[in-house]
């Protein structure tokens, strides 16, 4: 019974696979802009395999986000006042941005194989 499974189970990881997303190969790429934020993070880059954020030649780890958050609030990126509230929904789009990015590479190295 699994020699017969197993096959189907590829089969059809492989054929998901290769459904949705267009190749996303390795690297960096600009953080997805929030609707309704006080805050443009469209300036900064997701570094997923590196678990990175880069704005302006600097390097952000994850755990930094708040540091990244302060240097775009310093340029002016977002309104002058940013309330924990605010910042919780930053953390969290960019580091589920981060994921989807991510992902999509990982499915694109099933497709490679």
């Amino acid at each position: 019974m699994k020699k017969i499974l197993l096959p189907i189970a590829l089969f059809a990881v492989l054929g998901l696979a290769a459904c949705g997303d267009d190749v996303v190969e390795a690297g960096c790429e600009q953080a997805d802009p929030i609707e309704g934020s006080k805050c443009d993070i469209s300036v900064a880059e997701l570094c997923p395999e590196e678990e990175l954020y880069k704005y302006k030649g600097k390097e952000y780890k994850e755990d930094e986000i708040d540091k990244l958050i302060d240097a775009l609030q310093k340029d002016g990126h977002c309104q002058a006042t940013l309330s924990p509230e605010d910042r919780a929904k930053i953390r969290t789009a960019l580091t589920s941005q981060a994921k989807r990015l991510l992902d999509r590479i990982r499915v694109n190295a099933i497709r490679a194989i």
